[in-house]
């Protein structure tokens, strides 16, 4: 059997999400044996029941790797209970312990400092597909990334986003624990599409159409509208 490896890197509001649906798929896929592994440095706490989904409390990657390994005996699991760097700053993993070449990679961060730390990540291995999904309150986007033989197939996350390319914000390892604290409203069906949407970009990679590797979401529409991206 074939062995892959996918990474999802945040399990929030949508990563945790995201994982209820991916796992089961993998678990019974015939020719494949699947590694997952689940990266955050987070813990749930009761809070968080409003729009995350989780079986217990605790550091968010053991929780989920439990309920994984439970669940789906098929698959193998690894919990990363960090958050991501460039080099390991301030107690954080550096990213290429973490996400390898041929990787299958889901970034369900809620920051753009980590996504373009994953991003430029990519852009070194040989071969990965990055999928990145981020809402705000109502509406959302996803986009996807993939790159074969040192070859990128389609546009980078930060070529038409300069929030990415310079962010503002900063990455969960900078923040104070007063900046920890400062959380912005979310809405579970938000999440729950983004999460969806990735997925979806998961499931018909191998023939999408390159160029339009972005799509939009709008709840209050309740439409999604795919956008070209021209590499």
């Amino acid at each position: 059997m074939k062995k892959y490896r996918a990474v999802v890197v945040g399990l929030g509001g949508i990563g945790s999400w995201l994982v209820q649906g991916l796992c089961p798929f993998l678990n019974y896929q015939r020719k494949e044996q699947w590694e997952v592994v689940l990266v955050d440095g987070d813990e749930y706490e009761v809070q968080n029941h409003t729009r995350q989904v989780f079986t217990e409390l605790g550091a968010k990657a053991e929780v989920q790797a439990s309920w994984v390994a439970r669940s789906f005996p098929n698959l193998t699991v690894k919990p990363v209970a960090s958050y991501l760097s460039a080099k390991g700053e301030k107690g954080s993993l550096p990213i290429d312990q973490v996400i390898q070449t041929g990787d299958l990679v889901f970034s369900c961060v809620d920051n753009h400092k980590t996504r373009k730390i994953i991003a430029k990540h990519c852009q070194t291995l040989d071969d990965v597909a990055l999928i990145s999904g981020g809402n705000e309150y109502t509406d959302g986007n996803v986009q996807v990334f993939v790159r074969r033989d040192k070859v990128d197939l389609t546009a980078t996350l930060d070529k038409y986003h300069p929030e990415i390319a310079k962010p503002k914000d900063k990455a969960p390892f900078e923040l104070s624990c007063e900046e920890a604290a400062v959380s912005h409203p979310q809405l579970i069906f938000s999440n729950m599409t983004a999460a969806v949407l990735m997925l979806n970009a998961f499931y018909n990679i191998q023939d999408m159409n390159m160029e339009e590797s972005e799509v939009y979401f709008d709840i209050l529409a309740n439409k999604v509208v795919p956008r070209v991206r021209k590499k």
